[in-house]
C-alpha cells in the first residue's frame, strides 16, 4: 500500500523537522516547506496539509481561503498556531481543523490519522483541538508522549544525529527565520534592515523576557541577541533557551558592544554559538549568520584549524568533531610536521598535543610565536589529566588554552569556538585601526578598561553634518618624498586646516592618514542649517587657504571635500578588546566618505540633503547623479561654486 503524503509548512525549519519526526513513519511520507507558494504548487499531490498560520508569501489562512472554492476544497488542512484567537478565523476560512501548539505528539498523530481517513471518504467537517492538550510534560511520562516542540527522536538517534538547523545551499530560496533581541530600536532598524534585505524572515523582541517568549512561540532558526537588556539580559536569556527542551537546539549569536575575553567565555559558557561585536559590518554579520545556519554551501568552510598529534586515533576524533562544525581541518603527525603545515597554511587555530616526537607541543608553540606572521595564531594544547608542569611550560611558551585528556568532543568544540571568536575580534580590531586615529584610541584606553565605562556606554541617534576631506594624489607623494619631509608637510597642512575647521564650529572626529573627518552638531545655539552652511564654508576656505599654502612649494597639496547631512549613530564604538572611541557610524557617514572620493580636485561636493538645508545661500556649479558603492540607486549631488553671505539662518548668529 502506498504511503500517504503529508505536507508540513512552517516558518521554522527546526519546528518542521520536529513535526516531521512525530508524523513520519511507515504509513506516511512527509515533506516540509517554509513558503506558502510552495504549498499551493504541491497541494494536488499530497493527502494532508499541516500549515502554520503565518507562512511567507501566502499565509496558511490565505491558503485555506483560496482552496475552499477550488477542486482541492476537500483536501484536509490542519492549521497550527500559538495563538488561540485565530481558531475561529481558521475554521471560517476553510481549515479542516485547528491545532494549538505546543501539544502532545499523541494528539497530533490521532488528528492526522483521523483526517487522512476522512480524506479517502471526501469528508470536510471541522475539528477543534485546543487548550485541552496544553499540558506540561511530567519527566516520568512515557518517552513516546512528548510536546510537539521537543525532540521526539529516540535516545540512540539523538546520540548519532543531534538536531541542528539544516544546512541550506546558497541557492535555496526558503528563508530562515531569525529572532533579533535588543532593547535598542536603532539596532532593530539598522541590523534588522540588513537581515531583512538579505532574504531572512525577521522577528523582533525588545528584551530577554520577550525574546524567550518569542523563541518558544515562533521556534526561529537563529537568535541574535544583545547582552545588556532590561528585565532579562542576554546571558540569562541564552541560558534559559539552552536549558529548555523546546528551544535548546536553536543557535544563539551574541551581538554586543562588549568584546572582552571574559564576556566571550561567559557567552559560550551559557550556550552561545557565536559572538559578534557592535558596530557590526554587514558582510561579517551575514557571513556569520550563514555559518551558524550552515548555509554556505559545500565548498565554503569556516576557519582553518590545524590538529597536531602523534596518535592517529586522537587526530581522527578531533577532526571528526571539529569538521562537523564546518571548520576546515588540517592534520599533522608530529611537532615538526605541524610547524611546516602552519607555515604553509597559516591556520586560524592550532590544536596540539604536548608530548610528541621530533618537536613537542611547547617547542612547536615557541617556534610559531617566533614568526611574526604566525605569532597571533591561538594554540590549544592537550595535556595529561593532572599535569600542572605541562601547563606551566605551555603557558610560558605562549599557549592560549589547555584541554586535559581524556576529554569529550563537545568540550573541544566549545574551547575551539571561543579561541576562534577571540581571534576574529582581534582581526576586526586591527581592521578598525584604519578608521580610528591614534590619539582617539589612546584617549579611550583608560575609560575602556574601566568596567563602569563598559556598563554605562553612551549611545544615541542624532542628526548632524559630516565633513570628509583628503589630499588628492597623496600615495604618489609618499613614494617620492623623504619620510621626514612628508611628516613635516602633513603637520603644517593639518595645523592650518584644523584652525579653519575649528573656526567654523567643527568637531574633529579623527585623522586617517591624510584624511580628516569632522562633525557639525546641531545644538541649542546652532541649527542644522547653520551646521551645513559652516561645513561648506570650511571646505571652501580650506581650498582657498591652500593657494597661499602651496606658494613656493615643490610638492603641491590639493584636496577634495565631501559633505553629507543625516542621521547617525553616535556613541562609544568598540570594546575593551578593541579599545573604545566616541565616534559616529551609519549610512550618512558612508555617503559623506563616498562623496569625498567622487569629488574633483579643489572642489566641494555636497549631498542633496545638505543642499536642501542651505539652498537659499549657495550657488551650485553643477548638479549630477552618481553611483556610489553600497547604494543601488543613484545619488543626487551638487558641486558648490560659492556661498552667499548671510547674517542669520534660523538663529541669531553664525558661529
Amino acid at each position: 500500500m502506498q504511503a500517504k503524503k503529508v505536507l508540513i509548512a512552517s516558518n521554522s525549519k527546526l519546528f518542521s523537522r520536529t513535526l516531521a519526526r512525530v508524523v513520519g513513519n511507515d504509513k506516511y511520507e512527509v515533506t516540509t516547506v517554509v513558503d506558502g507558494n510552495e504549498v499551493l504548487a504541491s497541494i494536488e499531490n499530497i493527502d494532508l496539509c499541516l500549515l502554520q498560520d503565518s507562512l511567507a508569501n501566502v499565509t496558511g489562512l490565505e491558503i485555506c481561503q483560496q482552496l475552499r472554492h477550488s477542486e482541492q476544497k476537500n483536501k484536509p488542512i490542519i492549521i497550527f498556531s500559538h495563538q488561540s484567537k485565530l481558531e475561529d478565523e481558521a475554521l471560517e476560512k476553510g481549515a479542516s481543523a485547528f491545532l494549538k501548539v505546543p501539544c502532545h505528539s499523541e494528539d497530533l498523530l490521532k488528528l492526522v490519522e483521523k483526517w487522512l481517513e476522512f480524506s479517502t471518504m471526501g469528508v470536510a467537517q471541522k475539528t477543534r483541538l485546543t487548550t485541552a492538550t496544553e499540558v506540561e510534560i511530567d519527566p516520568s511520562t512515557d518517552d513516546e508522549i512528548q510536546e510537539i516542540d521537543t525532540d521526539t527522536a529516540t535516545e540512540e538517534e539523538e546520540k548519532q544525529e543531534p538536531i541542528l538547523p539544516q544546512r541550506t545551499q546558497a541557492t535555496d530560496s526558503q528563508p530562515s527565520c531569525i529572532l533579533l533581541v535588543d532593547d535598542s530600536r536603532l539596532i532593530h532598524a539598522s541590523v534588522g534592515k540588513i537581515i531583512d534585505e538579505n532574504g531572512f524572515k525577521l522577528i523582533h523582541a525588545m528584551d530577554g523576557v520577550e525574546g524567550l517568549q518569542k523563541a518558544v512561540e515562533y521556534m526561529p532558526d537563529l537568535i541574535i541577541s544583545d547582552l545588556d537588556m532590561p528585565n532579562m539580559n542576554g546571558y540569562e536569556m541564552c541560558q534559559e533557551i539552552k536549558q529548555r527542551e523546546v528551544t535548546q537546539d536553536i543557535p544563539v549569536v551574541i551581538l554586543s558592544a562588549r568584546g572582552a575575553g571574559l564576556d566571550i567565555d561567559k557567552g559560550f559558557d551559557v550556550g552561545a554559538n557565536d559572538f559578534l561585536t557592535k558596530p557590526v559590518d554587514e558582510a561579517e554579520l551575514i557571513s556569520r549568520i550563514n555559518l551558524t545556519l550552515g548555509s554556505q554551501g559545500e565548498n565554503s568552510l569556516r576557519e582553518k584549524i590545524l590538529v597536531v598529534d602523534d596518535s592517529a586515533l586522537v587526530r581522527n576524533m578531533m577532526k571528526q568533531g571539529l569538521s562537523q562544525q564546518g571548520f576546515e581541518i588540517l592534520t599533522a603527525n608530529d611537532g615538526q610536521e605541524g610547524y611546516d603545515a602552519a607555515v604553509e597554511h597559516e591556520p586560524d587555530l592550532i590544536v596540539t598535543d604536548f608530548n610528541m616526537p621530533k618537536m613537542d607541543g611547547r617547542e612547536l608553540t615557541r617556534a610559531l610565536k617566533s614568526r611574526e606572521e604566525l605569532s597571533n595564531i591561538p594554540v590549544l594544547m592537550l595535556t595529561a589529566a593532572d599535569s600542572d608542569t605541562d601547563q606551566k611550560k605551555g603557558k610560558h611558551a605562549g599557549v592560549s588554552a589547555f584541554l586535559s585528556k581524556p576529554f569529550p568532543p563537545d568540550k573541544l568544540v566549545v574551547i575551539a569556538e571561543k579561541l576562534i571568536a577571540e581571534r576574529r575580534l582581534i582581526r576586526e580590531r586591527q581592521a578598525m585601526q584604519h578608521y580610528l586615529s591614534e590619539s582617539a584610541v589612546e584617549a579611550a584606553v583608560a575609560a575602556a578598561d574601566q568596567k563602569s565605562t563598559v556598563d554605562q556606554m553612551r549611545v544615541e541617534e542624532t542628526f548632524l553634518t559630516i565633513f570628509f576631506t583628503d589630499i588628492v594624489g597623496f600615495t604618489p607623494m609618499t613614494e617620492r618624498m623623504d619620510p621626514r619631509n612628508l611628516v613635516n608637510l602633513l603637520n603644517e597642512y593639518f595645523d592650518e586646516m584644523v584652525v579653519i575647521l575649528k573656526e567654523n564650529g567643527a568637531t574633529i572626529d579623527k585623522f586617517v592618514g591624510d584624511a580628516i573627518m569632522a562633525l557639525y552638531l546641531e545644538s541649542k545655539n546652532r541649527s542644522r542649517e547653520e551646521c551645513a552652511y559652516n561645513a561648506v564654508k570650511a571646505g571652501l576656505e580650506m581650498i582657498e587657504a591652500l593657494r597661499k599654502f602651496n606658494q613656493n612649494r615643490q610638492d603641491q597639496v590639493n584636496i577634495r571635500v565631501g559633505i553629507n547631512s543625516g542621521t547617525v549613530i553616535m556613541g562609544d564604538i568598540g570594546s575593551k578588546l578593541y579599545r573604545r572611541d566616541y565616534t559616529v557610524i551609519g549610512d550618512s557617514v558612508n555617503i559623506a566618505a563616498r562623496l569625498e572620493s567622487a569629488a574633483e580636485k579643489g572642489s566641494v561636493l555636497v549631498s542633496d540633503t545638505t543642499y536642501k538645508l542651505i539652498k537659499d545661500f549657495v550657488e551650485i556649479e553643477d548638479t549630477s547623479s552618481i553611483i556610489v558603492k553600497g547604494k543601488a540607486d543613484e545619488l543626487l549631488v551638487h558641486k558648490v561654486a560659492q556661498l552667499l553671505p548671510i547674517d542669520q539662518i534660523n538663529t541669531e548668529s553664525i558661529s
